[in-house]
């Protein structure tokens, strides 16, 4: 038996599919052929906060469009994001945050997607990021999943010969191996430049030390560290968070990690707890390697 949608969420996957069709003039002449993208986000109790088409805005896929034009207000209600592709897990530009990251930074408690991704690139990964993340995803009821389909005809069946022909993808910048999403190594370069600035290394460095003299055996550095970054009067936590929250080094690394955002105060810390443990864990990994070689091949 076939699970039945609420009304709500049938309108905004027919929405979304109206914005996949009319995406299409928004198309960039390229030679290349791209997908036709529409999405859709709604509040718990379905009623729509926004919407968007892919390149509607001249560059952006439809779920960055839809999120761009929530108000912060907006974004605190923000619950389920419709989208008639597969969210993405990686972009060309490795300075910018794939799609499906994006949306569980977002907050977004579920996703209803209208046909996977056929590209040799994606096929699942965008979707297993929501699900490592813990966001649920689920389809579009099968007579609107036929519909996205033959929207996208053209593309699908291009990209699953592509995959069927058995060539291998272009590597992309952040998609080194199946399991390296959430590796700062491949964030984007102001983050990679940040932390591997001789400043930072050298605070996370004594930091480590610290650690190290104190000899706590019951817990992990990067448990340490995140406490101690998150203390008050921390010299790293202002370094981390001394530009406007929103386009801090905190938040980028955030945004990369698709760690979510409560909407309510994060009474308990975690949110700083997440980031500033992700930060010291890929530090540990990496301090016995020379800190300005790292640099310049994580920056070539």
């Amino acid at each position: 038996m076939l699970v039945r949608m609420s009304h709500e969420l049938m309108d905004a996957c027919k929405e979304a599919i109206d914005l996949a069709a009319e995406s299409k003039q928004y198309m960039e002449d390229d030679g290349q052929l791209h997908p036709l993208v529409g999405a859709v986000i709604l509040d718990q109790n379905g009623h729509r906060l926004s919407a968007g088409a892919r390149k509607q805005d001249g560059r952006s896929h439809a779920e960055v469009v839809a999120i761009a034009r929530l108000t912060a207000r907006q974004k605190k209600r923000v619950h389920t994001v419709v989208t008639t592709l597969e969210p993405c897990c990686s972009r060309s530009d490795p300075d910018q945050i794939c799609c499906s990251k994006r949306i569980v930074r977002l907050g977004a408690k579920q996703v209803i997607i209208g046909t996977l991704d056929p590209a040799t690139s994606v096929r699942g990964r965008g979707a297993q990021i929501l699900q490592i993340r813990d966001v649920y995803f689920s389809m579009f009821p099968k007579e609107l999943q036929a519909k996205v389909i033959e929207t996208n005809k053209s593309y699908i069946e291009f990209e699953s010969e592509l995959y069927g022909s058995g060539k291998k993808p272009r590597l992309r910048t952040g998609i080194a191996k199946d399991d390296q999403e959430f590796n700062l190594d491949f964030g984007p370069s102001r983050l990679v430049s940040f932390l591997t600035s001789k400043r930072f290394w050298n605070m996370v460095k004594d930091a480590y030390g610290e650690f190290k003299r104190r000899e706590i055996l019951d817990t992990e550095f990067e448990k340490f560290f995140a406490i101690s970054a998150a203390s008050a009067n921390s010299r790293i936590a202002t370094e981390v968070e001394r530009t406007p929250r929103d386009s801090s080094i905190f938040e980028l690394t955030a945004r990369y990690m698709a760690f979510p955002k409560d909407s309510a105060i994060d009474i308990s810390g975690t949110e700083s707890k997440l980031v500033y443990g992700s930060i010291a864990k890929w530090w540990y990994r990496n301090r016995r390697k020379n800190r300005t070689s790292l640099r310049d091949r994580l920056l070539e």
